[in-house]
C-alpha cells in the first residue's frame, strides 16, 4: 500500500487580511511550504516541485532547505523521481522543476493554457508566478517531459488527479489509496484547514465557484477518514504523524 508524506522546505509569516476573502482581522499567520512524497508504488511519485534557492531569497522565506534534499530524507534521489505531479503552475509549486531532472510532469490542459495566455501576466496573477520557469513548459513539452491532463486521471492504481480549478485555472488535487484510507492532497484548493472545514476562499482566485466546490469535492473525496493534508498549514505536522522535523507521515 501507498505512504503518502507532507516534507516542509520553507516557512513565511502573513496576516489573515492579506490572506483569506473579504477578511478585515490583521491575526498572524505562518505558511509552511511543502512537496509531497507517495512511496509504496513501483516508483515514488512527487507531488510538486517547490521553489530553488534564489527565489526564496527573493520572497523573504525563512527555514528554507531545498526540496531535492528533503526528499532524499527518505531515501529518494532527486535524480531517481520518474514522476511528478503539479498540481498548479504557481511559483511554489512548479518553479522547482529543475531540482527533478528526470521527472516527467503532469499538469491540467487548462493550467498551462492559462499561465500561457491573455491573463496570466496580468498584475492580478503576475506576482504568484516565476516567469522562467513558466517559459521552461515549452521545451519541456518538446523534451516530451509534460504530460498534459483533462480532467480526473488515474495516473497509477490508486493514485488520481482530480480537476478542480478556482484558485487557479486549472488546479488538480491528488488522492491516494492508503491502508487507512483515501489521502486527498489538497494542495492551494485548501491552504489551510479552515478553508475547506469552514468553507471560507482566500484572496487568489480565478473562479470562486469552482473554489467553493471544490471544498465539497474535498469532503466527498476524502470520505469518513478524512486524510486531508492541506497546502500550507502548520496544522498538518499537529494531525498527522511526525517522522523527523519537517517530515509527515499523513498515511
Amino acid at each position: 500500500m501507498y505512504q503518502v508524506y507532507a516534507l516542509k522546505y520553507a516557512e513565511r509569516d502573513t496576516t489573515t487580511c492579506q490572506f483569506f476573502y473579504r477578511e478585515s482581522a490583521h491575526d498572524p499567520l505562518t505558511l509552511h511550504y511543502f512537496v509531497w512524497l507517495i512511496l509504496g508504488g513501483p516508483t515514488p511519485v512527487l507531488v510538486d516541485t517547490g521553489f530553488p534557492e534564489d527565489e526564496a531569497r527573493a520572497r523573504g522565506m525563512r527555514g528554507y532547505v531545498s526540496p531535492a534534499v528533503v526528499v532524499e530524507r527518505l531515501g529518494v534521489k532527486a535524480t531517481d523521481v520518474p514522476t511528478a505531479l503539479i498540481t498548479h503552475l504557481h511559483y511554489d509549486h512548479w518553479a522547482g522543476h529543475a531540482l527533478f531532472p528526470a521527472a516527467e510532469y503532469w499538469i491540467q490542459q487548462d493550467e498551462i493554457a492559462f499561465w500561457t495566455g491573455p491573463h496570466g501576466g496580468a498584475p492580478a496573477f503576475r506576482q504568484s508566478a516565476n516567469v522562467d520557469s513558466l517559459a521552461r513548459l515549452v521545451t519541456l513539452n518538446y523534451a516530451r517531459r509534460v504530460r498534459v491532463v483533462r480532467g480526473e486521471r488515474e495516473i497509477l492504481p490508486g493514485i488520481r488527479v482530480h480537476r478542480v480549478g478556482g484558485h487557479t485555472a486549472g488546479l488538480q488535487i491528488v488522492t491516494v489509496q492508503t491502508a487507512r484510507g483515501t489521502v486527498v492532497l489538497t494542495s492551494d484548493a485548501s491552504h489551510f484547514y479552515r478553508n475547506v472545514e469552514t468553507r471560507q476562499p482566500v484572496q487568489i482566485i480565478t473562479s470562486l465557484p469552482e473554489m467553493l466546490d471544490a471544498f465539497e469535492t474535498i469532503h466527498a473525496l476524502a470520505g469518513a477518514e478524512k486524510l486531508i493534508g492541506a497546502g500550507h498549514d502548520p496544522l498538518v505536522a499537529d494531525r498527522f504523524e511526525k517522522v523527523e522535523p519537517g517530515i509527515v507521515r499523513i498515511a
